[in-house]
């Protein structure tokens, strides 16, 4: 999603602390967001923003889907048509789950670590820009609150984060900002040596 110059809003928050927030969203499987998804949602009565990553989606079901689960089978011949419908046309019910990493101020000046104050409930969330994206990602800052935040899933959601936000640059500007990623997390797990190499190892 972040690679795209659009940008769409995937649902609204369901609930919500100062560490992030679950949306709630009924979209189509092809819209959505994926692991390290970079979304913002609108805080401090719209005056700025908070960014986060997607670190968790649940596929909810509903009494629809519990009774298709149940007798949809696939000697049916109309088996494979029932399937793809589902998962093409009807919008599933989706919880995704948001770390917060930073926010953007009213004068647009970007902050790492936790918000001044958590979205309110049922505001929109949006997922970001390529342009967000770039500057929430333009010192290795941003992954602090994901290393202080046990909720999250750190080691796999930064290596990711980093890819993603690699693939927004300039192809000559990649290693100087994975080589600046690297000594953050160094300096970072300069005392646990066994989980920097997992991390380094999956961001190669």
């Amino acid at each position: 999603m972040a690679d795209s110059d659009r940008t769409i809003t995937i649902g609204n928050v369901l609930r919500a602390d100062i560490r992030g927030f679950v949306v709630a969203s009924r979209i189509p499987e092809p819209d959505v967001p994926t692991f390290g998804t970079f979304v913002r949602a609108a805080i401090q009565q719209e005056r700025a923003d908070l960014i986060g990553l997607v670190y968790n989606i649940t596929l909810q079901d509903d009494p629809f889907l519990k009774n298709l689960a149940v007798t949809v089978i696939e000697d049916d011949p109309r088996y494979a048509e029932i399937i793809r419908d589902q998962q093409e046309n009807r919008a599933v019910p989706v919880e995704i789950a948001v770390a917060a990493i930073g926010y953007r101020d009213e004068d647009n000046h970007y902050h790492y670590g936790l918000p001044p104050q958590p979205p309110m409930i049922l505001h929109r969330i949006t997922v970001c820009s390529k342009d967000e994206v770039r500057h929430i990602t333009a010192a290795p800052d941003f992954m602090r609150a994901l290393f202080d935040n046990r909720d999250v899933p750190a080691d796999e959601l930064i290596p990711t984060a980093l890819q993603r936000a690699a693939r927004l640059r300039p192809e000559s500007s990649r290693g100087e900002f994975f080589l600046e990623a690297g000594r953050y997390l160094a300096h970072y797990l300069g005392r646990d040596p066994v989980r920097l190499e997992r991390i380094l190892r999956r961001l190669a």
